[in-house]
């Protein structure tokens, strides 16, 4: 029998298998809104094409009717959002300035 009360937290550690099938998608926009008690993010891909040598009118009539290509979304609940964030946060403060 254990000492430990019902509502005391438990960490454990699970195995993450090699995913060589996981589609791996490219995402440099992101967006982030809330559903009830989850947390909708959306990840989109945006590439600005065929801006080289145009006036900044141009670029800025381009950009102004530019839309995002959504690439992936996840749904978490906010403890899982809180979870996502320290991972982040640990994995940002151990990288070298400039990576």
């Amino acid at each position: 029998m254990s000492n430990q009360s019902p509502n005391e937290a438990l960490e454990v550690n699970l195995k993450w298998p090699l995913e060589d099938g996981l589609q791996a998608v490219y995402a440099n926009q992101f967006a982030i809104a809330g559903a009830g008690p989850e947390i909708i993010i959306v990840f989109g891909e945006f590439l600005p094409v065929g801006l080289v040598n145009r006036s900044k009118e141009e670029v800025a009539d381009y950009l102004q009717r530019a839309t995002v290509k959504p690439v992936a979304k996840i749904v978490v609940s906010p403890a899982g959002l809180e979870a996502f964030y320290s991972l982040l946060r640990g994995y940002m403060d151990q990288r070298t300035p400039g990576q």
